[in-house]
């Protein structure tokens, strides 16, 4: 009789051990066995699941965006107008110590696309941009569209820098080129 397992809560431990493997070993030590071994079992107890290594990472990041979801709505709480902008940006450019684990394995996951395109997260990106074009058009910005687009760039784009020069590429840092680009946007 087959064992009866719950996917949610297996996917939520694979993505948890995939964190633990990448925290520990570095991102390109995420394998299915890797994996398969932080969680004590089998190579197939992984792949039921998430069949590639692609998937295992894309599986990773998303665990970590229902976090990020929740965090923001309670970083911008009842904030409008362009104080919500601000704080939408504001959150976007922060960074908690597990940010730059997944901002790793983030480009981890997209050097992956052209070989598994369909591994690759991509509802997350939309959602951020959303979130700068609600933000945007609620703060009364001419152009909302672009300047989502703008904030989608300065965002993913600090993701990089972060991992590039993070001494460099400070959370005060960012702000102050944050504050640049919603004071333009907002005075336009």
């Amino acid at each position: 009789m087959p064992i009866d397992v719950d996917e949610v809560q297996r996917r939520r431990a694979i993505a948890q051990a995939t964190l633990a493997v990448a925290a520990r070993d570095g991102a390109r030590a995420i394998t299915i066995r890797a994996v398969a071994k932080e969680l004590g079992g089998s190579t197939a107890m992984v792949t039921n699941y998430v069949p590639t290594r692609t998937a295992l990472i894309t599986n990773a990041v998303r665990a970590a965006e229902s976090r990020w979801r929740a965090d923001l709505e309670a970083h911008l709480g009842d904030l409008n107008g362009t104080d919500r902008l601000r704080a939408t940006v504001e959150w976007h450019l922060s960074t908690e110590p597990e940010d730059r684990l997944l901002r790793t394995l983030w480009v981890e996951m997209l050097s992956s696309a052209h070989a598994d395109p369909h591994g690759v997260d991509r509802r997350e990106p939309r959602e951020a941009r959303q979130e700068f074009l609600d933000a945007s058009a609620a703060a009364g910005v001419s152009d909302a569209d672009l300047a989502a687009d703008v904030l989608s760039l300065l965002t993913r784009g600090y993701y990089v820098s972060t991992m590039e020069e993070p001494s460099y590429w400070t959370a005060e840092r960012a702000g102050r080129v944050a504050k640049a680009i919603v004071n333009a946007l907002t005075s336009a």
